[in-house]
C-alpha cells in the first residue's frame, strides 16, 4: 500500500520576514503614532518598540490573520500607553491640549471658508448668463480684463463693470456673517 504525500506546498509554513514588514510598513507606522503622540523622536521609538515586540512573538505570527493590522494595533496601544504616562505631567498635558486646540481652530476656519465658498458659487450661478461668463472669466481662469474683453469681442470698460456688478450682486447675497471674510477674499483677488 502507498503512503499518501502531503503537498509541498501545505508543508510551506508562514516565514515572517521582519525586515520587509519593516520596510513595507515603517513609514505609515510612524504617520500613525506621530498623530497620537504630536513628537517624532517618540513615534520613533514607539514605532522601533513595535518591530521589536513583533520579533519576539514571531511564532505566534502564523496564527494571526493580518499582520498589517496586528502591527498597526500594537503601535496604536504602545503610542497611548505612552501618551497616558506622559499626560501625568501638567506641562505635557498643556503641550498637548494646545497642539489639539491649534489643529480644532484650524479646521473651524477651513469649515466656515468651505461655506463661504459653496455661498458664493450658488451666488454666482445666479448670475445673468453674459455677467457669470464674465466673472468666471476673471475669477476662475484669472484672465485681465483686456483678455476677457478680446476673447468675449466688448470693451475694457464692460468687463470692468460687469464685474464689479457682479461683486455687488454677490456681497448682497451673501450672509452678513460672512461679510468680513468675503471682504478679505475679494481684496486679495482684486490685488493679485
Amino acid at each position: 500500500m502507498r503512503r499518501s504525500t502531503i503537498p509541498d506546498n501545505a508543508k510551506e509554513t508562514v516565514e515572517l520576514d521582519i525586515s520587509a514588514l519593516y520596510h513595507d510598513y515603517w513609514e505609515s507606522l510612524f504617520k500613525q503614532i506621530m498623530r497620537i503622540l504630536l513628537d517624532e523622536d517618540e513615534a520613533a521609538d514607539v514605532v522601533q518598540q513595535t518591530f521589536l515586540d513583533l520579533l519576539e512573538m514571531k511564532e505566534k505570527i502564523p496564527e494571526i490573520k493580518s499582520v498589517k493590522s496586528f502591527l498597526f494595533i500594537m503601535g496604536r496601544n504602545l503610542a497611548f500607553k505612552k501618551l497616558r504616562r506622559k499626560l501625568v505631567s501638567d506641562t505635557y498635558r498643556d503641550f498637548y491640549a494646545s497642539q489639539y486646540k491649534e489643529a480644532s481652530s484650524l479646521i473651524e476656519e477651513w469649515i466656515v471658508f468651505k461655506e463661504l465658498d459653496d455661498m458664493i458659487e450658488k451666488e454666482i450661478d445666479k448670475l445673468p448668463s453674459k455677467m457669470k461668463e464674465i466673472f468666471i472669466l476673471s475669477r476662475h481662469f484669472e484672465l485681465s480684463h483686456a483678455e476677457i474683453a478680446k476673447k468675449l469681442n466688448i470693451s475694457d470698460k464692460t468687463v470692468k463693470k460687469q464685474i464689479s456688478n457682479a461683486l455687488k450682486l454677490i456681497r448682497l447675497k451673501v450672509d452678513k456673517d460672512y461679510q468680513p471674510l468675503l471682504l478679505a477674499i475679494l481684496l486679495t483677488d482684486l490685488l493679485f
